[in-house]
């Protein structure tokens, strides 16, 4: 290395560029000025890299750019990589963000979802400055702005009324059921509806540019309706799936294919055109007609071929409630969305019944995002019925269930969707 003999006009250049660089806060131009000036004070150069933690061959780089660049290569550091210079003051910015964040009606639009177009139009109208289209994006993930979807809150109660009751939810009210379900032995079940569209559901996904992904439907408005829990400690998980019974010409057609005797068609022909809202009130109507023993032979095949969709209320959700104390032992802690079937008077009267064993606990309105069973049904979705196409319902069933059972089979991909709830109430 050749050495250097630094002018004092050259040392006073090198000792501004590093207080230019404190004012800008560019550390890399800071430590090159100051490495420079330190090599021109007689500093030797494993002594400069040892002080600014940096190796020796970048100290020597250092010194050989400056022999060909002189000070003028120092001084171009001081704004390189530092990006464009903003549009907005910081004002401006603070005046924006809270605009978008009070909502596209307030500002004069009659559209309720913000997107980059409007938003560019309020910063050209409000601040007279263009923003390219594309970029707009990155400056508002810049202000602490995302793309997000919005929740429902009760117009029945003001904003602060509905969040002091999800604070109470999350501070007092789940804790102690957590708490008194540890103490009782019993587990805590985080219970709700989902239904499954035959005609299936889109979602991104990769493709090549200029060729849209297609997915056949068959476009028929039908759908697989089910309610579900899954437990907070072991991960467990059940569900079961709405049906209501009904004997029509089809029905009774492949019933007489499947064998049935003349004896059991004939009883069932009277029932003919008749709906039955559960499983239990069909059984019960067919027992009042044939003997147990005959009904009890055939009912497999009876319920396959006269099964249908059927309907959330009360009548299906005591099924579900009773299918929840037949597989659990002891005392059950769940917690139910406000729908209002919840609440009917067979629902109460079964819940008093059997109140020695099932306390259930209705969530703060409007707060789903505080069910982790949500969760799990937007990943059923993903894997069951995202871009795939079903040609028949039971297609779509199999789906579905084959997803369950990935979830009975495998309880971590329960207690995923459970992480953060349980490290909250870990030491409760």
């Amino acid at each position: 290395m050749v050495t250097l003999t630094f002018s004092k006009e050259l040392l006073e250049n090198l000792y501004c560029c590093v207080l230019r660089a404190q004012q800008l806060k560019n550390i890399y131009a800071y430590k090159l000025s100051i490495a420079l000036l330190w090599y021109g004070e007689g500093r030797e150069i494993a002594e400069i890299a040892k002080l600014l933690k940096v190796d020796f061959k970048t100290v020597a780089n250092w010194i050989k750019k400056f022999m060909s660049g002189g000070i003028q290569w120092v001084t171009s550091h001081h704004f390189k990589g530092r990006g464009r210079k903003e549009k907005l003051t910081k004002a401006q910015q603070k005046q924006l963000h809270d605009m978008i964040a009070e909502g596209p009606e307030k500002n004069g639009f009659s559209c309720g979802i913000w997107n980059s177009a409007m938003i560019g139009e309020l910063i050209l109208l409000k601040f007279g400055v263009f923003y390219n289209l594309n970029y707009l994006p990155t400056m508002l993930k810049k202000l602490g702005l995302s793309y997000q979807k919005a929740r429902f809150i009760s117009d029945r109660q003001g904003e602060e009324k509905y969040e002091e009751a999800r604070k109470v939810w999350l501070e007092k009210t789940l804790p102690a059921i957590i708490k008194k379900a540890k103490e009782e032995n019993a587990v805590v079940l985080f219970g709700d509806e989902v239904s499954f569209a035959m005609w299936g559901s889109l979602a991104r996904t990769w493709a090549p540019i200029g060729h849209q992904p297609v997915v056949k439907t068959r476009g028929i408005r039908k759908g697989l309706k089910m309610f579900g829990t899954i437990e907070l400690i072991g991960g467990s998980f059940q569900y079961r799936q709405l049906l209501s019974y009904s004997l029509q010409p089809k029905s009774l057609k492949l019933l007489q294919e499947e064998g049935l005797p003349k004896e059991l068609l004939d009883i069932l022909k009277t029932l003919n055109g008749e709906k039955f809202e559960t499983e239990t009130a069909f059984l019960n109507a067919l027992k009042n007609l044939a003997s147990d023993e005959l009904i009890t032979k055939y009912q497999s095949v009876i319920l396959k071929n006269t099964e249908a969709s059927g309907r959330f209320n009360g009548k299906s959700y005591i099924e579900f409630l009773q299918q929840l104390l037949n597989n659990y032992d002891g005392k059950i802690f769940l917690i139910e969305d406000g729908a209002s079937y919840h609440h009917s008077k067979i629902v109460t009267e079964f819940k008093k019944k059997n109140s020695n064993r099932l306390s259930v606990t209705a969530l703060p309105a409007y707060s789903p995002d505080y069910n982790p069973i949500e969760k799990l049904w937007k990943n059923t979705k993903r894997d069951a019925t995202h871009l795939k196409y079903f040609k028949t319902f039971a297609d779509l069933y199999d789906s579905v269930v084959k997803t369950f059972k990935s979830y009975m089979q495998d309880a971590s991909k329960i207690i995923c969707v459970m992480k953060q709830l349980r490290k909250d109430f870990a030491n409760i």
